[in-house]
């Protein structure tokens, strides 16, 4: 069931981030060797953009998982649109607000090892040795401290009313989507570091 966000709630978004500007069209995407042309013509999108400006549409179809490829800069001038169009056309943008989530959430060692010990459970098509390797290589790249670096990176720096705002857009998910999330993906997100934002 489609459940559109309290009006209010978009207001409070994009208030609470008002003071983020817009980063430098150089500043958009991040400096890595893996971001290709469909990358790059992301970049050269966002660059036309405002927050205010993005669509449903657009989260799905022009950005989607590349979402990754932000510098943390531009996820933080779009975040506030990113937080209201995840509310407010949830079944459109579903596979961005996984995305999504999982940006918003502070990396476990744990988690990896959860995740490959389903996907060995129930992926029968993929081969063992195929799950180990891909299992030893993201526990490879947790270990080196870059996933934990890049979240740091990104939200050492919010204000209270920004960490607040997040909180919100997840409590709002948690209450209407919480089924959509069985492995307490959205409580993962809030107990590890935005529940500090509750009381500040």
């Amino acid at each position: 069931m489609q459940v559109p966000p309290n009006k209010n709630l978009r207001v409070y978004f994009f208030n609470a981030f008002a003071a983020r500007q817009k980063p430098l069209n150089t500043q958009i995407l991040v400096p890595e060797p893996r971001v290709q042309y469909e990358c790059s013509k992301l970049g050269q999108f966002l660059a036309t953009m405002t927050p205010i400006e993005l669509t449903a549409y657009q989260l799905r179809y022009e950005i989607g998982d590349d979402l990754l490829m932000l510098t943390p800069e531009a996820f933080l001038y779009f975040l506030p649109a990113f937080l209201y169009l995840s509310l407010k056309s949830y079944e459109s943008v579903d596979f961005f607000v996984d995305v999504l989530i999982s940006t918003l959430t502070k990396p476990s060692r744990p988690d990896i090892v959860e995740k490959y010990d389903y996907l060995a459970k129930c992926s029968p098509g993929l081969p063992d040795d195929m799950l180990e390797l891909l299992r030893e290589q993201q526990l490879e790249s947790f270990d080196s401290g870059e996933s934990l670096a890049t979240f740091h990176e990104r939200f050492d720096s919010l204000t209270s009313e920004e960490g607040k705002a997040v909180l919100a857009f997840l409590v709002t998910l948690k209450e209407y989507y919480n089924k959509d999330f069985p492995f307490g993906e959205l409580d993962k997100a809030i107990d590890r570091h935005w529940i500090r934002y509750e009381t500040s």
